[in-house]
């Protein structure tokens, strides 16, 4: 990628593939073609690399048809600026949050086991407007209403840019990051809500409302050191790839234990460089 700024991984995740200048202007009517950043929905693969296990692997693949992209596995150092640039973000953020900010969400009913164990299980991209019903097209969603004190991270991209320089600007966009603490409360569907499909044309199977807490310090939590994560993660990336690979051809009677512990590696890399990003570098390490 030819500019590679914070806010570039920022307006990358949220779907915007036009190429740009050396200046960071925008190349009107020339997107990517590169693999990995020409993937408009590069958000799928992001997320579900963050996830516990391979069960959110199975419900994009297998039952949404959706398949995910193993070059974001085998350019990892690529992927690694992503993640961390995202984050640097919402780092920048922080001094703009003054209050509560409360947002909406359509998400996937098996999303809802990551939240019930109380923490974010990827990035959550979330709205100031309407649900939006152009995301309804998952397997059996539920409706979410999140609350964000100013403590917790979080990036609104209309805060950073601009109309003419990110192409989803109407969409309103708050992202919240994975690791986030929240607690969760089920809540009555109104009229209206019950009204949005999803890809099976049936309607919401629950409302929640989520709050968020504070980034904790997993610097406290984590033994192993950034370098050891690092070093694991580049070596096995390989096999990570294929095994991604196989659950895109349909193979799921593999139950894919060394992927399971190579995203194991990643979350907690993450963890740390996250730590250090929200309260200022580890120089113990």
């Amino acid at each position: 990628m030819e500019h590679s700024a914070p806010v570039d991984m920022l307006r990358f995740y949220g779907g915007d593939i036009r190429e740009r200048t050396k200046d960071g202007k925008v190349a009107f009517g020339k997107s990517s073609k590169d693999t990995l950043w020409g993937d408009n929905e590069a958000y799928r693969t992001l997320n579900a690399l963050l996830f516990d296990g391979y069960e959110n692997e199975k419900e994009r693949i297998f039952k949404e048809k959706k398949k995910l992209k193993p070059v974001f596995i085998e350019r990892l150092d690529e992927t690694l600026a992503i993640y961390t640039g995202v984050f640097s973000m919402m780092c920048l953020q922080k001094e703009k949050n003054i209050s509560v900010v409360k947002v909406k969400r359509v998400d996937r009913q098996a999303s809802l086991n990551a939240y019930q164990k109380g923490f974010t299980g990827s990035f959550v991209a979330c709205t100031k407007g309407a649900y939006d019903t152009e995301f309804a097209e998952k397997n059996n969603v539920i409706l979410l209403e999140v609350e964000i004190p100013k403590e917790s991270p979080s990036v609104d991209f209309q805060q950073f840019l601009s109309g003419n320089e990110y192409s989803n600007y109407i969409e309103q966009e708050v992202l919240l990051p994975p690791f986030l603490p929240l607690e969760i409360e089920e809540k009555p569907l109104n009229l209206k809500e019950k009204k949005i499909r999803d890809m099976h044309k049936k309607p919401p199977v629950g409302k929640y409302l989520l709050r968020t807490g504070n980034f904790p310090d997993y610097r406290n939590k984590i033994t192993a050191s950034k370098d050891e994560l690092y070093e694991r993660l580049m070596r096995d990336k390989e096999e990570a790839a294929a095994c991604l690979q196989s659950m895109n051809e349909g193979n799921w009677e593999d139950e894919y234990q060394n992927y399971i512990k190579w995203k194991e590696d990643l979350h907690n890399y993450l963890k740390l460089v996250y730590s250090d990003l929200w309260y200022g570098e580890n120089t113990n390490e």
